[in-house]
């Protein structure tokens, strides 16, 4: 597991930070090429000014849907683990984005992605991050008023 932070930037005065155990737990659920089934979960984290810190994530549950090219995050846990982070932390850690994982070596977001978060972007108040584990590289990108790519970073260096 890495010991730094990934730090991306995401605006003129503004980083993302994401903690090397959300970034070991995404890679630990990209999977197989052999029976690969799309998993995913929410972001949690803070927002620190013009700054972006996640430090933890979910994993599928239960009542989430699995396909080799699909990944429907409907499990009531991900939200339970959202609020337990709320009031755990004081308040100030919560959504602040989505992953999932693509069966495909370097990831691109698919127009259901596109939709999906375009519908969560609507009713944000913050920038929300996205991001999607494939099997060489991941994808990161935010998202307030619109998406943007932020960064791609390979399986075997800066992401894990």
């Amino acid at each position: 597991m890495r010991r730094d932070p990934l730090v991306i930037r995401i605006s003129d005065d503004g980083f993302l930070v994401v903690k090397p155990q959300v970034i070991a737990t995404i890679r630990a659920n990209v999977g197989s090429r052999d029976g690969f089934t799309e998993a995913g979960g929410i972001l949690i984290g803070s927002y620190r000014g013009s700054h972006i810190e996640i430090v933890d994530c979910t994993v599928p549950k239960p009542k989430d849907v699995r396909r080799r090219a699909l990944f429907d995050r409907i499990d009531i846990g991900h939200q339970q683990a959202a609020m337990k982070a709320w009031l755990t932390s004081g308040k100030t850690d919560s959504y602040v984005g989505e992953w999932h994982t693509h069966p495909e070596d370097h990831p691109k977001h698919s127009s259901l992605d596109r939709r999906t978060w375009d519908g969560l972007m609507e009713k944000a108040r913050e920038p929300l991050i996205f991001c999607i584990a494939g099997w060489q590289s991941t994808w990161w990108g935010v998202g307030h008023h619109g998406l943007r790519h932020l960064s791609r970073q390979g399986a075997g260096n800066s992401i894990g």
